[in-house]
C-alpha cells in the first residue's frame, strides 16, 4: 500500500450471507485511479467495471491477529469469487495503541501466516 492517492470506496458490502447479513470490507482502493473517497452504496456497478479492469486492494481495519485476519482472507474469498476481479491485493491495517510493530516489536509466527496468504501489514505511525 503506498498510501498515496487512489480511488476509495469504503464500506463494501461483498455478498449477503445466509441470514441477509452483509459482509463488508472495511474499504476498497484502486491505486491506479484518481483520488476520491467515497461511500460504496450505491456506486457498485462502477465498482464492478472497476473491479474487473483494474488492481484492487482490499482492506480491513482491525486490532492486530487473526480476527481481521479472518476476515480479510474469507472476504477476499468472496470478491475472487463473485466479483471477477482483475487483480487483488489484501492488506490489514492495524488499529493502536498495541504492542505490535513489524520492525520494532515483531511477531515472527503470526507474520509468517499472513505472508502465505500474501497479507500486506499497515501499521499506521
Amino acid at each position: 500500500m503506498n498510501g498515496k492517492g487512489g480511488l476509495v470506496y469504503t464500506e463494501f458490502n461483498t455478498t449477503y450471507g445466509f441470514r441477509g447479513d452483509v459482509r463488508t470490507l472495511d474499504a476498497i482502493r484502486f491505486p491506479e485511479l484518481e483520488q476520491g473517497i467515497h461511500r460504496a452504496s450505491g456506486n457498485y456497478e462502477k465498482i464492478r467495471l472497476l473491479i474487473k479492469n483494474y488492481e484492487v486492494e482490499l482492506i480491513e481495519v482491525h486490532n492486530w491477529g487473526f480476527y481481521g485476519f479472518g476476515q480479510l482472507i474469507g472476504k477476499s474469498e468472496i470478491v475472487q469469487k463473485y466479483w471477477s476481479p482483475k487483480k487483488i491485493k489484501k492488506i490489514l491495517i492495524t488499529l493502536g495503541p498495541h504492542e505490535f510493530h513489524p520492525e520494532k516489536n515483531p511477531d515472527p509466527l503470526t507474520e509468517e501466516v499472513f505472508k502465505k496468504f500474501d497479507i500486506e501489514i499497515f501499521v499506521p505511525q
